[in-house]
């Protein structure tokens, strides 16, 4: 995993975010793509969502901004505070020494399991830090044994409500087109900087 951590660069993958709110047993995904480069100590990510509705949502220079088409508008917050929860829970997993995760979690290994007839590694992670502990109980990881970086994340709030993260067709260290983390902005679009947005 250490030697996968510092040979990592980029990804690109199918995404599907799928969010359990458990007292009312509610579903609901989102599906489209995900981009990530790490260059020069750097990151930026974009998650394209393409259904039920079209939205993008950029992490780059230390802020996030949310483009949705249908509404003409880009939402812009600042993560000056939030930058390591960010990359914490986002990025979670890829490019990841196992020193790293060590640091910040207790690990405790599952075992091997199958997603969609791939094999994984089952990670559970116990976050030690109180601020994180105060958003989330545990993070489970299913990591490739070939690339050791995740194929499914799944957050797991205090109120047992989680958010899963699965990845498919991943592309690791593949050349990413610097278009595809920019908006693909059609017409006149209004930017809000909501409170705390700056």
């Amino acid at each position: 995993m250490d030697q996968a951590a510092l040979r990592f660069a980029s990804m690109a993958a199918d995404l599907e975010y799928t969010k359990v709110t458990v007292i009312v047993d509610d579903h609901s995904t989102e599906r489209g793509r995900i981009f990530f480069e790490k260059s020069k100590g750097k990151l930026r990510v974009m998650l394209a969502f393409s259904s039920p509705a079209e939205k993008y949502v950029l992490f780059q220079d230390g802020k996030v901004s949310i483009y949705r088409p249908k509404i003409a508008e880009i939402e812009e917050y600042s993560l000056a505070r939030n930058q390591g929860l960010m990359e914490q829970f986002l990025l979670l997993g890829f490019g990841t020494s196992g020193a790293d995760l060590q640091k910040s979690y207790a690990v405790s290994l599952k075992g091997e399991e199958t997603l969609d007839g791939e094999r994984t590694v089952h990670l559970e992670l116990a976050p030690q830090s109180a601020q994180v502990v105060a958003r989330l109980a545990r993070i489970d990881l299913w990591l490739s044994p070939e690339t050791w970086q995740p194929l499914q994340q799944r957050f797991t709030e205090p109120s047992k409500d989680y958010l899963t993260a699965r990845y498919r067709n991943v592309q690791q260290n593949t050349k990413i087109p610097s278009s595809n983390f920019q908006f693909p902005i059609r017409g006149k679009v209004r930017t809000v900087r909501p409170q705390g947005g700056n």
